[in-house]
């Protein structure tokens, strides 16, 4: 057993917290240092360790836009806008379902024939790194036609579920503008546009920032964010770690299916979760729970 990259503990801080020498332990520490980082993570509702994301927004005139993970590192891409890259249509009649996709990486094409037997094409962006390249592809699959619209990295495609040409056309967008001014706010991974030319003409001295466009899912985001390494975590998330883990460790000889048992006056009564009682940790993580405000 290995620590997981999204490990917020070291094994060796995690064993002298707990008293623990010797190293037969070992791999059952870590598998629980793996195990509650990823609960950590669940219950927080977003990941901690350094990491590559890209994400699409929708616009409605907000002031800020607040990114899904943080302490944001650098962001590469920030563009807003569709404009239509490719549409994608059936050129068989006789079909029974012809569905095109776009996921991350690549475009998957879906044809079941007029006898039910399926085919499945997969056209990766780094194959065909434009659109272009991949509206040529998918018109050369049997069951498909593609136009182009204007072309573009393939990369920058917004990821679009899929779709059944065979009743109507497909469409397929990109970003169409990333020459935006705007204000990152590392800690808090919030952005603001700012038009530098309209404060400097106009002398608005503000801070309030301009209003992100209307459109659905038509901003995108491509950036870094997270802890870079276990030196990174900070002291009191490493610290709440520690204490699940010492909770499900000691709880290793325990009869798990009982709850309470009573012997004369003596009751024991088997704690409940630890992310609910207690206190101590539920302040260890609130200041890093997301809650998407």
């Amino acid at each position: 057993m290995a620590l997981a990259d999204n490990a917020l503990v070291s094994l060796a801080d995690t064993k002298t917290y707990l008293g623990v020498s010797g190293s037969s332990d070992d791999s059952l520490l870590e598998r629980l240092i793996n195990s509650q980082s990823t609960r950590i993570e669940t219950y927080c509702d977003r990941k901690f360790r350094k990491g590559t994301y890209t994400e699409s927004y929708n616009g409605n005139r907000q002031l800020k836009l607040r990114l899904r993970n943080f302490p944001v590192i650098k962001i590469s891409r920030l563009a807003i806008g569709n404009r239509l890259a490719f549409t994608v249509e059936a050129d068989n009649t006789t079909d029974l379902r012809n569905v095109v996709e776009v996921q991350e990486d690549r475009v998957l094409l879906t044809r079941h024939d007029s006898a039910g037997s399926k085919t499945e094409t997969t056209l990766t962006f780094a194959s065909k790194p434009t659109a272009s390249e991949l509206v040529t592809s998918i018109s050369a699959t049997t069951g498909f036609t593609a136009t182009l619209g204007q072309n573009c990295l393939s990369e920058d495609l917004f990821p679009a579920g899929g779709v059944n040409c065979l009743i109507s056309s497909a469409q397929f967008y990109f970003p169409e503008r990333d020459d935006l001014q705007y204000r990152l706010h590392h800690d808090r991974a919030t952005i603001e546009f700012v038009d530098v030319s309209d404060m400097v003409f106009f002398g608005k001295r503000t801070d309030a920032g301009l209003p992100f466009p209307q459109t659905f899912a038509g901003i995108r985001v491509d950036y870094e964010a997270g802890y870079d390494g276990l030196s990174e975590i900070p002291a009191d998330l490493a610290q709440a770690c520690i204490k699940l883990v010492q909770y499900a460790y000691n709880d290793r000889e325990q009869n798990t299916t009982m709850q309470s048992e009573s012997i004369g006056s003596y009751t024991y009564t088997r704690s409940q979760d630890p992310l609910i009682t207690d206190g101590d940790l539920v302040k260890l993580l609130a200041q890093y729970v997301d809650r998407k405000s």
